[in-house]
């Protein structure tokens, strides 16, 4: 596996050359103490079979995705799962110590797709861009970010106007076996209907271990920026990732932990939460996404259109240390060079993260 290394004082990773899948991620804090809060596949190292897509060979950190999701039309194709983006050859145009551009080979939907993966001195943050230029039609597109974390984590999120499930199983028994009922409309995240007849807490993970699960939050529109949050308090530290609403509306919450039996995953695929902020309609794919949907009749856009101005979208995620007894965040606010996150107890926490190349 080819990759190419980006470090600075408070955050270093590297970048695949298949997929763009953002691998070994490590924050640096004050005082020396490193956080790795992203996620890997247990087969990293392994030969998997003939045909398996190299997204699920990559599977590690965040990557994009073009479009987002599959609408299984093809299942011989093997760039159909979250797009050729995810699965795809990225040849360098420029390298430094921190910062990485790169150009597609092949195009999506026509359209020609570059990236910049950044990080800067004494931050803790990710930066990353990807642009889409030229082309033609409407796709959902998005970012994949993957957490993982030994201990338990307290999700929380900026104000959303919509939770619900898909309205088709994530999951078939008995090789695949689904945490939350489809088709649900989310008014307590702390009290979703279970498939069983029970009830979920989402705001905490691990959920229940054991399953799989899907749900999508729609980011109220009107906020100066969009964020995910999910605090390590045993850890010490919490983990963010920052959006422009107008380009990434919703947010994915995929629950991974031990609910497929099928290969690669085997039963062993644990302790990873998918928090992927999007535009799109949950996993389904084009089809569905440029479709009428309840989240598009919502006002909330679930694809982009391509062949106008490029299609520019940025997202940033990082750690912050966090003080003792720190738990949920409750607000993520703008602060002088960066965001402060608060607590529900009033506590806060401070990074250094340039919101502007975001657009806040």
């Amino acid at each position: 596996m080819k990759t190419f290394p980006l470090g600075a004082d408070g955050a270093s990773l590297a970048v695949t050359e298949t997929g763009g899948h953002l691998s070994d991620v490590t924050f640096t804090l004050a005082g020396g103490k490193k956080v790795r809060p992203m996620h890997t596949s247990p087969w990293e190292k392994e030969e998997l079979a003939p045909g398996t897509p190299n997204v699920l060979r990559m599977l590690r950190g965040d990557f994009f995705c073009a479009p987002f999701g599959s609408d299984g039309a093809d299942p011989n194709d093997p760039n159909s799962t979250h797009g050729l983006p995810a699965n795809g050859t990225w040849s360098v145009t420029k390298l430094t110590p921190t910062t990485l551009d790169a150009t597609l080979e092949g195009t999506v939907m026509g359209a020609t797709v570059t990236k910049r993966v950044e990080v800067r001195p004494r931050e803790n943050v990710v930066y990353q861009r990807h642009v889409m230029t030229g082309g033609a039609g409407r796709l959902p597109v998005g970012q994949h970010a993957m957490v993982h974390a030994e201990t338990p984590l307290q999700l929380a999120f900026a104000p959303f106007t919509m939770a619900l499930t898909p309205p088709v199983p994530f999951e078939v028994p008995p090789e695949g076996r689904q945490l939350l009922a489809e088709d649900q409309v989310i008014t307590d995240i702390t009290r979703a209907k279970r498939v069983d007849g029970g009830i979920a807490d989402l705001s905490v993970f691990p959920t229940a271990p054991g399953f799989e699960s899907l749900w999508m939050a729609v980011t109220d529109r009107n906020l100066p920026f969009g964020w995910t949050t999910a605090t390590a308090a045993e850890e010490g530290w919490v983990w963010f990732g920052l959006k422009n609403v107008r380009e990434l509306p919703e947010t994915v919450i995929w629950i991974s932990d031990g609910g497929r039996d099928y290969a690669p995953w085997n039963g062993r695929h644990r302790r990873c939460i998918g928090l992927e902020d999007i535009c799109g309609y949950f996993h389904l794919g084009t089809r569905r996404s440029v479709a009428d949907n309840p989240v598009a009749a919502s006002g909330s856009p679930t694809a982009v259109t391509l062949g106008g101005e490029p299609v520019s979208i940025s997202y940033v995620f990082g750690v912050a240390a966090t003080p003792a007894g720190f738990g949920r965040v409750t607000e993520v606010a703008k602060a002088p060079g960066g965001i402060t996150l608060i607590d529900a107890g009033g506590r806060k926490a401070s990074a250094a993260v340039d919101l502007s190349f975001i657009g806040a």
